[in-house]
């Protein structure tokens, strides 16, 4: 890594959550033809994206989470993009983080996975923009955690604007494998979903030793996941490994290291057997997810540096479904909206006992 280097930087002071920056936001090369813009700390939304140059023509790797981000972003890119625009894009997976600004390239050949493809309209800005302003009318009513919920996707949701964004399907989907060439430049899709969601891919440039893992990885932030199994996070992280890519670009975080990879497959090995455990003793998920969060174990662990901790609530409930739980849901989105209730319920609480 120590061929990389910073090339346009923002100098923002702080996060786009207001805290102080571990490593420094902008626009930094690679190698010869790779480059990624990095976005501290990693937390919500906070989204790394890649950018190949080749020759004359860009492959961007995924949008951010609205349009007036992409479009700084964008801009700031010129450096590469005066000399190759963008012509392609490629989503790892569909969170809106990582595909709402991709309406600025309708025009261009977008490529994801077919899971992704169908996943992608199931959560609607306008929905988010309607969340945000009853949360603002209920952050200070402490009934059933409501006030929790509400602060906590305030502060979510807050450095971003929804209104006006136009979801943008992929123009072409694949399965397994796709090989991509712009200017004799190879490009590796790799389907590894589903894991984080049901459609990710990972991509990698096989001459300049680079791979853009989306959010398979996490590096400092605890990882989430959506839809699981854990079994095919673990094998794409280890798909990630056996690359043996001389870079690894996280979809958050700092630029990851081997290790940092292994000990993501070390969190989701502990997280299965610990939740698992309160899984037999019939815990609810949250409750599972709060024990494991509060035991020695964990907090001996190099897990409890990592932020957004209580992302272990989605993990539990999601191992839950798998291993057959009778989770009784509401209705989408309130069913999200609920596990979104107690994940705050959670943070709260873990909050609180540490002061």
């Amino acid at each position: 890594m120590s061929d990389v280097k910073l090339i346009v930087d923002t100098g923002y002071a702080k996060t786009r959550h207001g805290e102080k920056p571990i490593f420094t936001e902008g626009l930094y090369q690679l190698s010869n033809n790779c480059y990624s813009w990095m976005v501290p700390n990693g937390s919500w939304g906070e989204t790394n994206i890649g950018l190949i140059d080749c020759n004359g023509k860009s492959v961007l790797v995924d949008t951010c989470w609205d349009v007036n981000l992409t479009m700084q972003m964008l801009n700031m890119m010129q450096p590469v993009l005066s000399r190759s625009p963008i012509e392609t894009v490629i989503n790892t997976h569909s969170d809106g983080d990582h595909c709402w600004g991709n309406q600025l390239f309708k025009d261009r050949q977008i490529i994801a996975t077919n899971g992704c493809k169908n996943q992608m309209h199931h959560v609607k800005p306008q929905s988010m923009t309607g969340l945000k302003t009853g949360c603002k009318a209920l952050r200070y009513l402490p009934i059933a955690g409501i006030n929790h919920f509400s602060n906590y996707m305030l502060d979510m949701m807050s450095p971003y604007d929804y209104k006006n964004i136009e979801i943008t399907s992929p123009t072409q989907t694949f399965e397994t494998e796709h090989c991509l060439n712009v200017n004799g430049k190879e490009i590796i899709l790799y389907e590894v979903g589903p894991a984080h969601t049901s459609g990710d891919a990972i991509v990698y440039i096989p001459d300049e030793s680079v791979v853009y893992a989306g959010d398979i990885a996490f590096i400092g932030e605890t990882p989430v996941m959506w839809s699981g199994p854990i079994e095919g996070i673990v094998s794409a992280l280890q798909k990630v490994l056996d690359l043996n890519a001389k870079i690894m670009i996280p979809g958050h975080g700092p630029m990851a290291r081997r290790k940092d990879i292994q000990r993501l497959i070390e969190f989701w090995n502990f997280s299965y057997e610990q939740l698992h455990y309160y899984f037999q003793k019939d815990f609810e998920p949250h409750l599972a997810a709060s024990a494991v969060l509060k035991s020695e174990e964990y907090l001996r662990s190099a897990f409890a540096q990592w932020g957004n901790q209580e992302r272990m609530v989605t993990n539990a409930t999601t191992l839950y479904r798998h291993w057959g739980a009778d989770l009784s849901s509401l209705p989408e989105p309130l069913g999200t909206m609920n596990l979104m209730r107690k994940q705050a319920c959670v943070a709260h609480d873990f909050v609180t006992s540490k002061h």
